[in-house]
C-alpha cells in the first residue's frame, strides 16, 4: 500500500501487481470520523455570557437598569451588566443588547462599536456567524451622582 499526494487530495492506494486502485481519499476518511464522533451544540446562554464580557469591553458602553412602565428601578450607576438576550440558530446568532451609553459620547457610534466587536468576539470564540445584533440603548449615564436631598 503507498500513500500519494497530489495538490487535490491525498489518497491510499493499494498495489494489485499490475495497476494501483485507489481505495479511497484521506479527505473522505478524515470526514467519515468526524461524523462519528458527533457535533457540538453551542447554547444561547454561553452565548449570552460572551456577548454581556464583549460589552464590558467596549469603554462607553454600560448596564442599563431595569425599568417597568418608562421607571427606571435601581440608580444609574455603572455597576449595572447589560441585558443580553441570544438565540443560536445551527450556525447563525441572533443577538439583542439592552443597554446604557456613557454621557457624551455618541449613541449611534457606540452602537456600531458593539455589533462589530460582538461579532468578532463570538465568531472568534465559537465560530459561529452573527446574523443580527440589535442594540437598545435605554438611557445616558452622566457619572455623576445625584446632589443630596436637604431635610
Amino acid at each position: 500500500m503507498t500513500v500519494g499526494t497530489d495538490d487535490r487530495a491525498s489518497s491510499v492506494r493499494q498495489d494489485t501487481g499490475d495497476d494501483d486502485v485507489a481505495v479511497g481519499t484521506l479527505e473522505d476518511d478524515d470526514a467519515q470520523e468526524n461524523a462519528q464522533r458527533g457535533t457540538t451544540k453551542i447554547s444561547d446562554r454561553v452565548v449570552e455570557k460572551i456577548a454581556q464580557q464583549a460589552v464590558r469591553e467596549i469603554d462607553l458602553a454600560t448596564g442599563a437598569p431595569r425599568s417597568v412602565l418608562g421607571v427606571s428601578l435601581g440608580s444609574d450607576d455603572e455597576e449595572h451588566d447589560a441585558r443580553v438576550d441570544a438565540h443560536v440558530d445551527g450556525s447563525l446568532v441572533t443577538v439583542a443588547v439592552t443597554m446604557a451609553v456613557r454621557w457624551p459620547a455618541s449613541v449611534r457610534q457606540v452602537a456600531e462599536q458593539l455589533r462589530r466587536h460582538l461579532g468578532e468576539r463570538i465568531t472568534g470564540l465559537t465560530s459561529l456567524e452573527v446574523a443580527e445584533v440589535d442594540v437598545d440603548v435605554t438611557n445616558l449615564v452622566t457619572g455623576r451622582k445625584p446632589a443630596p436631598r436637604v431635610r
